[in-house]
């Protein structure tokens, strides 16, 4: 039932923004005919996009094949949303995409370079001065949203890794991975002073 609202309503606020954003289409008409599938990690909600050349259609209920797979934490999908130049990676360790990685690469591109112009819209409606207020205003919450977002992945990220140490640190993988490195090197060497001696 929350998973059906959400989708509901996500589709509409989708849709409404490609509407008002028309250089988008070209973007999504290149996404035409493909079936992407986006799992939110820890909400148990999934739903799938079958986008066409003017709109997203989203279903919460969907069991066929899919052409990508996205899975991860809500706040890093918004915090993938919220960066520009964003490059989704197939070993990235937050982000599971399985399937056409170019797909779900165009799909962020277009979420990304929605541009709608959020003050003359509201100008059409409520003149000149209440737009520009409204329009600081939400660009204000857009910062904060932003650096919010960043602090707390920080503050998680140090949290299991310094506090609980259920991940380790960047440098604790650099050593290991180091270390992996010289092994093999030194086992490359042993086997062909093995060889030699044979």
């Amino acid at each position: 039932m929350l998973n059906q609202f959400f989708v509901t309503t996500l589709e509409t606020i989708v849709n409404q923004a490609l509407r008002l954003d028309p250089p988008s289409l070209h973007t999504l008409s290149k996404l035409s005919g493909k079936i992407i599938r986006l799992e939110l990690s820890g909400l148990d909600l999934n739903f799938t996009l079958f986008p066409d050349n003017q709109s997203i259609v989203i279903l919460s209920e969907y069991d066929g094949e899919v052409d990508v797979q996205i899975k991860g934490a809500p706040f890093t999908l918004l915090r993938l949303l919220l960066q520009r130049e964003t490059v989704l990676l197939s070993n990235n360790p937050d982000v599971s995409v399985t399937g056409e990685i170019s797909v779900a690469q165009q799909l962020l591109q277009l979420l990304n370079g929605l541009d709608i112009d959020w003050e003359e819209r509201l100008a059409q409606g409520l003149g000149d001065v209440p737009a520009q207020k409204l329009g600081t205003v939400f660009q204000q919450c857009q910062n904060y949203t932003r650096e919010r977002t960043n602090t707390l992945q920080h503050n998680v990220t140090e949290y299991l890794q310094e506090e609980i140490r259920h991940l380790p640190s960047s440098k604790e993988i650099e050593n290991f991975l180091n270390a992996v490195d010289t092994l093999r090197d030194d086992f490359e060497r042993l086997e062909q002073r093995v060889q030699r001696l044979l």
